[in-house]
């Protein structure tokens, strides 16, 4: 995984805000759906791939086991 990879670049970019703008709710969200009943349910563009990002770093992070 390199840092040209758009989700991982778009993690990066963005990863300490403070404050939430248009610019990044563009790039990062795919939509937003508001229920009648209140209820958010929020989108992200990145959510499949980032989460083989974490699977593939917790995987590659933990110490392999030696064969004895």
């Amino acid at each position: 995984m390199d840092n040209e990879h758009p989700a991982l670049a778009a993690v990066m970019k963005y990863q300490n805000i403070e404050c939430l703008t248009r610019d990044i709710l563009v790039e990062l969200l795919d939509h937003i759906k508001v229920y009648e009943n209140g209820n958010i349910s929020v989108r992200f563009k990145f959510a499949d791939e980032l989460r083989k990002i974490v699977e593939y770093i917790e995987l590659n992070a933990e110490p392999h086991a030696q064969v004895v």
